[in-house]
């Protein structure tokens, strides 16, 4: 299975979201530590939900990066977060 598609279902099985979009910007990574061609190394996970209501931004990307912790064993190199509430939707 795709990382991206194996994301998809970490976050789904584990976080109640109104939005999440998960984007490999991987190549534009090329050249840069830790890019490896042809394999999705480096991500940027935007995630509106209510489950983060009363957490920190550093709470919510903890809470995030133990979901992806088996990810990060494996070529995962880099994500992105925007991790917010629907209050904080713009």
């Amino acid at each position: 299975m795709k990382r991206k598609l194996k994301i998809e279902k970490i976050i789904k099985d584990n976080v109640n979201y109104k939005i999440c979009n998960v984007l490999d910007v991987s190549e534009s990574h090329r050249g840069h530590q830790g890019f490896k061609e042809g394999v999705e190394t480096h991500f940027k996970i935007y995630i509106v939900s209510e489950d983060f209501k009363n957490f920190s931004i550093l709470e919510r990307q903890k809470y995030l990066n133990k979901l992806l912790a088996e990810e990060f064993k494996s070529d995962l190199h880099s994500v992105s977060y925007k991790l917010i509430t629907t209050s904080e939707q713009k």
